[in-house]
């Protein structure tokens, strides 16, 4: 008759256990290689950001055009081709070469300016898809760039003592 004691049934166990562990670490006989695709695409995209163009105080008995610049940030996929347009503004009648900021207390009177391309104010800067919008691709190693806003009150220009504002909105195409 065969006692089992728990000594017998542990050195049963370990022996159990060498054996199982030496025919997994031995048990392979071949390999075989496969091969894992990743892959991703990058989508176009681009953002822009807010920004104010700040004239400050403007003469008109001065005679001289007043002109202010400020910067937008623009955040692109690497490389995507862009446009920016601008649109009219908010005043009645505005355009994209006659824009118009309007007297803080009474819509109906404006001060004429012009957004531009580029800093010698010769290119009018147009809304989308028309002809004078800016274009461009974006940078191939940063996503992040600074668009320079070139504005200009013209000489001159005839309006009442006040506050004046508009709103232009900026449209990236891409």
């Amino acid at each position: 008759m065969t006692v089992f004691s728990a000594r017998n049934i542990q050195r049963s166990s370990m022996a159990l256990a060498m054996v199982v562990t030496v025919g997994l670490t031995t048990g392979f006989t071949g390999s075989n290689n496969g091969s894992l695709t990743v892959t991703a695409s990058v989508a176009a995209v681009c953002l822009i950001g807010n920004a104010t163009l700040a004239f400050g105080a403007y003469n008109p008995t001065s005679g001289a055009a007043l002109s202010a610049t400020t910067n937008v940030t623009l955040t692109c996929t690497l490389s995507t081709p862009y446009g920016i347009g601008m649109g009219v503004g908010l005043a009645t009648g505005a355009t994209v070469t006659t824009r118009a900021m309007q007297l803080t207390t009474n819509s109906a009177t404006t001060l004429g300016y012009g957004i531009y391309i580029d800093s010698a104010h010769t290119m009018n800067w147009g809304a989308t898809g028309g002809s004078s919008t800016l274009t461009g691709t974006s940078s191939a190693t940063s996503l992040t760039q600074s668009i320079p806003i070139y504005g200009q009150i013209p000489a001159s220009e005839g309006a009442p003592v006040g506050s004046y504002t508009d709103t232009v909105v900026m449209t990236v195409s891409f």
